[in-house]
């Protein structure tokens, strides 16, 4: 007799029709293997429908949330860890290596310091001439645009605070309402 069929009708819970439940029945009463496992699934079904649903730990919330962030902590402590052990080694490396460069290049050091101040220097002059050019243009600017555009752009930005500042608020208050 062929059960596979009738067992995964009687598994899987499906919805039958009508020639498939007479032959389910047909096959319970013939079969008491299948009469075992439908009985058997009858009664699982039934505990997990009266069964009381368990309530939470007192405090579990708490509890949850004060685990969740060591393990966040410990988290954050290895990644700072492995971080800051990369950059000592990365910066051990590099100090040795200019360190051996350095002292080759000690004959050429006030050389090089001038060089890097008349590169400093020619940063300095070309950001100053950089500003006296954009200072007038900004000025003109401010002049042409509407005031009406100013005042849209500045409610804009005043309502992305506003909706940023409640979202926040908002937030607090469910972590508030989160812990006891």
């Amino acid at each position: 007799m062929k059960h596979q069929q009738f067992e995964t009708w009687i598994l899987l819970d499906t919805e039958l029709n009508q020639e498939q439940q007479r032959n389910l029945q047909v096959h319970l009463n013939q079969c008491a293997q299948c009469n075992s496992l439908y009985r058997a699934t009858q009664q699982i079904a039934h505990l997990f429908r009266t069964s009381p649903v368990p309530e939470p730990a007192p405090d579990f919330s708490y509890r949850w949330i004060a685990r969740m962030d060591r393990v966040e902590n410990r988290k954050n402590r290895l990644i700072l860890g492995a971080t800051l052990g990369g950059i000592s080694l990365a910066t051990i490396l590099v100090l040795s290596s200019v360190g051996i460069q350095l002292r080759s290049t000690l004959v050429y050091f006030p050389q090089m310091m001038l060089e890097m101040v008349t590169l400093i220097t020619k940063w300095i002059i070309f950001l100053n001439q950089l500003w006296d050019i954009f200072t007038p243009l900004f000025r003109v600017s401010i002049k042409l645009v509407s005031p009406v555009w100013l005042y849209s752009v500045g409610l804009s930005l005043s309502g992305i605070t506003a909706a940023w500042m409640v979202a926040f608020f908002r937030s607090r208050t469910l972590q508030k309402e989160l812990l006891p």
